[in-house]
């Protein structure tokens, strides 16, 4: 059986979009007739348990560091999962 971690993946921006960028503080928000804007989104565990998601602007996430490691690539259909960090 796998262990879910803290991951960090990026998605595109869908119309209705609420979040708002843990960095940042401005909405994460979809922009019609603009270019595809992607953000990452991030399932953060607490003692091997989820504790929350936060959302950031592909560009505010990098800014940070990263704060949850490298950005995975979501493969359609799958859910992805890396191991729990040491």
């Amino acid at each position: 059986m796998s262990v879910l971690g803290t991951r960090a993946v990026e998605l595109q921006i869908e119309p209705g979009n609420e979040a708002f960028c843990e960095l940042c503080r401005l909405p994460v928000k979809f922009v019609a007739k603009a270019d595809r804007r992607r953000q990452v989104v991030c399932n953060v565990y607490v003692n091997d348990r989820w504790d929350r998601v936060e959302h950031y602007h592909e560009r505010c996430y990098h800014d940070a560091g990263q704060p949850h490691g490298p950005v995975l690539e979501k493969k359609p259909g799958r859910l992805v999962t890396t191991a729990k960090p040491a």
